[in-house]
């Protein structure tokens, strides 16, 4: 594996930052298309209630994914800074308290978003024939939170690194399984509703155990573990 990152210090301003912005807005679009992939083979392949509650059920999951993208720039930015500074000590601080904040924010979410899954989708007014669908697909989609938080944080890890590309790479892959896999479900297994979301939690995990491998085999230097390790409480106070 090779690293793609790019050192901002050196070279003119703006080819650095197009080439490393580019990566960026191309891995935000494909994020928000997650949904999108859903309702297009849902609305091929199944009935107008299973449709109805796609479009329902993804508007409080884009929210929760627009947290989530706050988190990992929040996260890119530190690592960004340590690395201007050469603190490695710092980078490895702040990878280990953002991969340990992630468990202790997305574990507990999973459980509160099924629990509360119900009261979103009368509150939003989910028509009768589509809540049943509607709950299914918003349930399945949080167990996949910690996959869909811990790409992001790795994501961040990783364009504070200077790497925007290899984020960019998991996330094709990822999207690209999810479209096959809802076809798979939907079209062959005739999951419906429940078959595009398991699809996009599946992909989703790929993309976070990819980006995973990629970041210890690869920057060394990170120290980076997926394992739950001792937060900086400081740096999580203060900083993060």
């Amino acid at each position: 594996m090779k690293k793609t990152n790019i050192d901002m210090t050196k070279g003119h301003m703006m080819p650095l930052i197009l080439r490393f912005a580019i990566p960026v807005v191309f891995a935000n679009i494909l994020q928000m298309l997650y949904g999108l992939a859903d309702t297009w083979v849902v609305g091929n392949y199944c009935d107008e209630a299973a449709l109805a509650a796609i479009g329902t059920s993804s508007q409080p999951v884009e929210i929760v994914l627009c947290i989530f993208l706050g988190l990992g720039s929040g996260v890119s930015i530190l690592v960004s800074q340590a690395v201007g500074q050469h603190d490695d000590d710092r980078v490895r601080r702040v990878v280990r308290t953002a991969t340990t904040f992630l468990y202790v924010v997305a574990i507990p979410l999973t459980f509160f978003g099924i629990l509360v899954s119900p009261g979103i989708l009368k509150l939003m007014q989910t028509p009768a024939n589509a809540y049943p669908h509607a709950l299914m697909y918003i349930r399945i989609i949080f167990v996949g939170t910690v996959a869909q938080m811990g790409y992001n944080m790795n994501a961040g890890i990783l364009r504070g690194l200077g790497d925007s590309v290899s984020s960019l790479v998991f996330l094709i892959v990822s999207s690209l399984l999810n479209i096959g896999l809802d076809l798979l479900f939907t079209v062959v297994f005739g999951f419906g509703v429940a078959g595009v979301a398991a699809a996009t939690v599946i992909s989703q995990f790929v993309s976070w155990f990819a980006s995973m491998i990629y970041l210890r085999a690869v920057y060394k230097k990170v120290d980076y573990s997926p394992l739950i390790r001792k937060i900086d409480r400081q740096l999580l106070i203060h900083e993060m």
